[in-house]
């Protein structure tokens, strides 16, 4: 496949690349989700209490965040491919182990390394889109990439629930198992061949001298910029939040409103759906306004706090009420998602875009395993499940504060230095240039 083939319409090939790593990456989050959803009918049967429970949550993202940032770095040196099998092969040996745990300290590093091994996977997937996808349709790539993130949800309640109440919690990490087995086999076919746009990053100098960087000397550059430090914040808060109601909703529903596990199931679902359709129609808000980015992703997260507050004031056995503001917590929750996601490439200088992703993803991942350490602790002081979720609704607003530091020009200041294009990085790569 040649550059000038590609034209202005996608190939079957970038169809199938999509494809591919939307899989992939889908059921990182099936695997991660998965305790969340069966850990109400586990933690009876393994004789845990909720707080050992939410443990597993946090073991998860403290393994994921440790290996987010030099994921990246692994994926520049071997591969992207290769890194993004690695993350798949590994969700499957870790769930597949999974089904065989009896005590809680063996489960509890299960979680750990499903982390450490998920690490890799956005920087992989991400790395390839580049590698297959021109300038001209990257942007369209990421946003249907980014759907699988909410959908993984929605996947992960519509058989779960009902898995868990016929056969028991055993079985559904066994179907879930199945997952990741069948990405890996699908990507190993989807994913093949040679990327028109190979990512070599040649830095091409004032002078027209070509030379390259360090991985600390662009991590140097990234936190130097102001608006990087901030989308940081905005991460560490609004990502928490996120990820904070997301795992504790359905014990929320099951322990606290007694809803059965299955009507649980069909509110997350709810909860996905509405999510995914929020992110595409943010994006495409974002494309045809003349407002700023970062004043968009303000006025979406800001919807974030009131559903938060509203779900956690469901009345008991209105069901109505609940698949609302499940779903409208979905929006709330997801629809920033978009537009953080492209500001931090945005505010990132061209050579840096990598390093400043993985930075504020470090910051995200955080949050994601901070905020369920908070919920418990709120929950063992308070006994109260709807004070927590009270407390942590404030997250959003403070991220929306740091947002209004944040600003997309910051890319170009003190830009002293280009990324050639792909055709002369290329070049770069064979010493021509």
């Amino acid at each position: 496949m040649t550059n000038d083939s590609l034209g202005t319409k996608w190939t079957a090939k970038q169809f199938l690349v999509i494809a591919g790593i939307w899989f992939a990456f889908l059921i990182s989050f099936i695997t991660r989700l998965s305790w969340s959803t069966i850990m109400p009918s586990a933690i009876d049967s393994l004789h845990f209490t909720v707080q050992q429970g939410n443990t597993y949550l946090t073991a998860f993202y403290i393994g994921y965040a440790i290996t987010v940032l030099p994921g990246g770095m692994l994926a520049d040196k071997f591969g992207y491919r290769k890194l993004l099998m690695a993350a798949v092969l590994g969700n499957f040996i870790v769930m597949a182990a999974m089904i065989f745990m009896h005590g809680y300290w063996d489960g509890l590093a299960l979680r750990f390394i499903l982390g450490l091994v998920s690490g890799p996977d956005l920087s992989a997937c991400l790395g390839i889109i580049t590698e297959w996808f021109d300038g001209k349709k990257r942007a369209t790539a990421t946003g249907i990439f980014n759907t699988c993130t909410s959908f993984g949800l929605t996947v992960i309640n519509i058989y779960a629930p009902t898995v868990l109440v016929h056969y028991g919690w055993r079985a559904a990490f066994g179907v879930t198992a199945m997952f990741p087995l069948a990405a890996l086999i699908f990507c190993y076919f989807a994913l093949k061949g040679n990327p028109p746009f190979p990512q070599q990053f040649g830095i091409k100098e004032a002078n027209g001298n070509v030379a390259t960087e360090s991985v600390w000397s662009r991590l140097g550059g990234a936190i130097s910029n102001r608006s990087v430090w901030m989308l940081a914040i905005t991460g560490l808060f609004a990502t928490g939040a996120k990820w904070g109601v997301t795992n504790w909703a359905n014990l929320f529903m099951v322990k606290n409103l007694h809803f059965s596990l299955i009507t649980a199931g069909t509110a997350m679902s709810i909860y996905g759906i509405t999510s995914v359709i929020s992110m595409v129609v943010a994006g495409w808000i974002s494309d045809h306004s003349k407002w700023s980015r970062h004043t968009w992703a303000a006025i979406f997260m800001a919807i974030f706090t009131p559903t938060i507050i509203g779900f956690a004031l469901v009345p008991k056995g209105n069901l109505g009420l609940l698949y609302f503001w499940t779903g409208a917590m979905g929006v709330g929750a997801f629809m920033f998602s978009t537009i953080t996601n492209n500001l931090s490439v945005e505010v990132a200088p061209a050579d840096q875009r990598g390093t400043v992703s993985g930075f504020i993803n470090v910051f995200n991942q955080s949050g994601s395993f901070l905020a369920p350490i908070l919920l418990g602790a709120l929950l063992a002081g308070t006994g109260s499940y709807v004070t927590s979720f009270l407390v942590i609704s404030v997250f959003p607003l403070i991220a929306v504060v740091a947002l209004m530091f944040v600003r997309e020009s910051d890319a170009d200041k003190g830009a002293k230095k280009v990324v050639v294009n792909d055709e002369e990085a290329d070049t770069v790569a064979k010493g021509e240039l």
